[in-house]
């Protein structure tokens, strides 16, 4: 069977909020949409809750462009959507997807956050500014293209982090205009919350300066973790 959409999702140890990312699915429910999970290699016990619950499973070594690649390149929908597993839509974007690439061959979501937080809503204002204005997206923004330009575009390259950053920065090369989908994205705010609103925005800044001026992806990483 040849489906429509392919909503690849990659997942390392999530089981503590696989529960509502399944809730969250139910907008995707579609006999043209095919959703695939891509499991890092969990001990968690997420592999038996996808199971249990019926999706499909693939395997890939832990690293998000691993794991986006491994989905890819096994996906059967003619267009994929790549989301993480705790980012959601508060209706199904299938229309509004099919809609953008009849404009372009790729396109993003611009990011909400469901909080109170005036910083949150800052850091979410300035996402849409970067995914209008510099014409680059990140994960958490559910980017989507078609199959063929995923391929003519080289598709996620095995980084253990940036994998969103460095396909926004080729596509930004060759000079495909990247669709803004009319309709929010939104993720949760568990990262800022277990980290810090302004320690992890600063983290995630330096990060993609040290991944523009060409640093190892182990400094980054390092950076990124520490």
């Amino acid at each position: 069977m040849t489906y429509i959409i392919s909503v690849i999702i990659p997942v390392y140890n999530e089981m503590k909020i696989l529960p509502e990312t399944l809730k969250n699915l139910q907008h995707l429910k579609d006999e043209d949409i095919e959703i695939l999970f891509v499991d890092g290699g969990s001990e968690d016990g997420t592999q038996d809750f996808l199971r249990k619950n019926q999706y499909k499973i693939l395997h890939s070594p832990k690293g998000r462009g691993s794991q986006l690649a491994v989905g890819a390149e096994k996906a059967r929908g003619d267009y994929l959507l790549f989301l993480h597993a705790d980012s959601y839509f508060n209706h199904s974007p299938k229309k509004v997807i099919l809609n953008s690439l009849l404009k372009g061959k790729i396109g993003a979501f611009p990011l909400n956050f469901q909080t109170d937080n005036l910083w949150l809503r800052a850091i979410a204002k300035g996402s849409n500014w970067r995914l209008k204005h510099r014409q680059i997206a990140f994960g958490d923004q559910g980017i989507f293209m078609t199959k063929d330009y995923y391929r003519q575009l080289g598709g996620f390259l095995s980084l253990p982090l940036m994998e969103d950053y460095d396909l926004s920065l080729r596509n930004k090369a060759r000079g495909e205009k990247l669709i803004i989908a009319n309709q929010f994205i939104y993720t949760s705010d568990r990262r800022f919350k277990e980290k810090g609103v302004f320690r992890t925005l600063f983290k995630m800044q330096h990060c993609q300066y040290l991944f523009r001026k060409g640093c190892a992806m182990k400094e980054i990483t390092q950076v990124y973790y520490s």
